[in-house]
């Protein structure tokens, strides 16, 4: 695991070896510079202020960030992940998938 700063925000990747750090970052896709810790907006709003309408899907996502849904074949651990005091936490998962999830809501979605 490796710490990317990007927009204000820490994410952290997540890899099962050092060695294989620019790998995972490239199955997960780049990290999304549309989430900034300087704007007012939860982390949703500002997803969906970037790439439009967002569909929902639906799952589980459990307290270390594992996405579950009957539709997988098997849990989809974070590939990356951050946390924004008081705007909640993202993950992303290979394939696109994206969690967002806060004190009143978690909202799962593909972004393409």
């Amino acid at each position: 695991m490796f710490i990317h700063h990007v927009n204000g925000i820490d994410w952290l990747v997540i890899t099962a070896y050092e060695e294989l750090k620019t790998m995972f970052i490239e199955e997960a896709g780049a990290i999304p510079s549309c989430f900034s810790a300087a704007s007012e907006l939860p982390l949703i709003d500002q997803a969906k202020r970037t790439y439009g309408y967002l569909p929902t899907l639906s799952g589980v996502i459990t307290d270390t960030g594992t996405f579950q849904r009957q539709d997988n074949e098997e849990d989809l651990n974070p590939q990356l992940a951050c946390l924004v005091e008081g705007r909640g936490r993202v993950f992303i998962y290979f394939g696109g998938f994206v969690a967002f999830v806060d004190d009143e809501q978690t909202f799962i979605t593909r972004m393409n």
